[in-house]
């Protein structure tokens, strides 16, 4: 069975649109529009430098187009497929779960992984020899992972404070009772920011804190792609207010806003990629990528407009 198409078909329409309709957009000198050329008098080229370069356009058009639909057919024939067996669940609440890596009769440290709310949790297990949550449990620690699943009845109203007071800080309380020991925090992305909330809120609980690529400073200049202007925010809000979650599709879409030719370019290269290896890690991580979860509308409210 073929791998599905990334589930961003509007991804797949703007790169498409925008390379194919390039050659239509080269305006012609009389157009009102000069062009830089360092060998045109007043920047403007003559009409045979117009048309080299016109025809230029319309080939490079046409090869990027044909390279990133050759990707993604690559993409849906590739075989691969993740086979790993999930571990149990020692914990629930409401669609929340808490997953147990740990191996037999561990006795190091306990440690809760922390993922997105819009991603699935297997990016920490993504296959036999990438799962940082095996690698963990090797270790003798005692290894869980706490899978916030999608939202359902019990969590469609939640915000981020929820998530942290009704699951993520419920869960810590089961395993400290459960194991006798405090826990560390280890929070990927978003589940950082969870992990930093749970921490202050319950320090005599936690005794390490561990994050990975975690949005702390919503000031700082890299993260500036990512801040919608104030006045979207009534847009945005109007939005969120019919709707109560936000879809996985649409989440990506912002993401696509963000760097609007990462998509394309990264089908680009997986198109020419020769080592087999490097095709099936390829391959399983944009399964993860587009396997997203939705989020709640109080919480999209909060990551969109609050955050930053």
């Amino acid at each position: 069975m073929p791998n599905a198409l990334p589930n961003l078909p509007m991804q797949m329409m703007m790169s498409m649109t925008s390379w194919l309709s390039s050659p239509s957009g080269f305006p012609p000198s009389n157009a009102g529009f000069p062009l830089w050329n360092p060998t045109a008098s007043a920047n403007q080229l003559n009409p045979a430098e117009q048309a080299k370069l016109s025809q230029a356009i319309a080939n490079e058009a046409k090869n990027r187009a044909e390279g990133f639909l050759k990707g993604l057919l690559r993409y849906t024939e590739t075989p691969y497929r993740r086979t790993l067996k999930e571990p149990p669940a020692i914990w629930r609440k409401g669609n929340a779960r808490l997953l147990d890596y740990s191996e037999r009769d561990a006795d190091g440290p306990v440690v809760i992984f922390l993922p997105s709310l819009i991603n699935r949790y297997y990016i920490l297990d993504l296959d036999e020899e990438r799962s940082l949550l095996r690698h963990a449990a090797s270790t003798g620690a005692c290894t869980l992972v706490l899978d916030w699943g999608a939202p359902g009845k019990s969590e469609i109203d939640f915000s981020c404070a929820d998530y942290v007071s009704d699951v993520l800080l419920q869960a810590i309380e089961f395993v400290q009772r459960s194991t006798g020991k405090k826990v560390t925090l280890a929070g990927y992305c978003m589940g950082g920011v969870m992990a930093l909330a749970a921490t202050i809120l319950k320090p005599q609980l936690i005794n390490s804190i561990a994050l990975f690529a975690t949005p702390w400073n919503f000031h700082c200049k890299s993260f500036s792609p990512y801040i919608f202007s104030e006045n979207w925010h009534p847009t945005i809000d109007a939005m969120l207010s019919k709707k109560e979650t936000l879809a996985a599709d649409t989440i990506q879409s912002l993401f696509y806003w963000t760097d609007p030719w990462v998509f394309e370019n990264k089908y680009r290269r997986f198109a020419e990629m020769e080592d087999d290896k490097e095709i099936d890690e390829f391959v399983a991580l944009e399964q993860w990528v587009n396997d997203g979860v939705p989020m709640t509308a109080p919480a999209a409210r909060e990551c969109l407009i609050g955050w930053a």
